[in-house]
């Protein structure tokens, strides 16, 4: 019973038995995931830090700057700088009080040279600008 099949069985006997293969899939898929988190983690970072960056200030942060910087002892840039700047802050609240400020600065408007307004024009034109921060 000399069969061909039973004899070439006969020379397979170098066949080993199944080994066990270490599944470390787990393992990569968190390692792209924790990338993948980590890369949107970062451009979220960019984006947000860019935005921040290049906001630009609305006219009115900017009228609130230039007034807060005003130099009181030059009374025309002080007239004239309150009457545009100021203008963006009027309510109906300070109304009248920048309509008087504004008609007690107007003679320093046109003339060549000016004075210095008096303290209690100073100090009315300093509470309308910290008062303005507010609206």
């Amino acid at each position: 019973m000399n069969n061909p099949a039973n004899n070439s069985l006969a020379q397979l006997k170098d066949i080993k038995s199944v080994v066990a293969v270490p599944d470390s899939s787990f393992y990569i898929f968190v390692a792209i995931v924790a990338t993948l988190l980590a890369l949107l983690g970062y451009l979220l970072y960019r984006y947000f830090t860019r935005v921040r960056r290049t906001k630009r200030a609305t006219p009115k942060e900017l009228a609130l700057k230039r007034l807060k910087e005003i130099d009181f002892n030059n009374t025309k840039e002080l007239a004239y700088r309150l009457s545009v700047d100021g203008y963006l802050f009027v309510n109906k609240d300070n109304a009248d009080e920048f309509s008087a400020i504004e008609r007690a600065l107007e003679p320093y408007k046109y003339k060549k040279e000016t004075q210095k307004p008096p303290q209690e024009l100073i100090e009315r034109v300093k509470k309308f600008i910290k008062g303005v921060k507010n609206v």
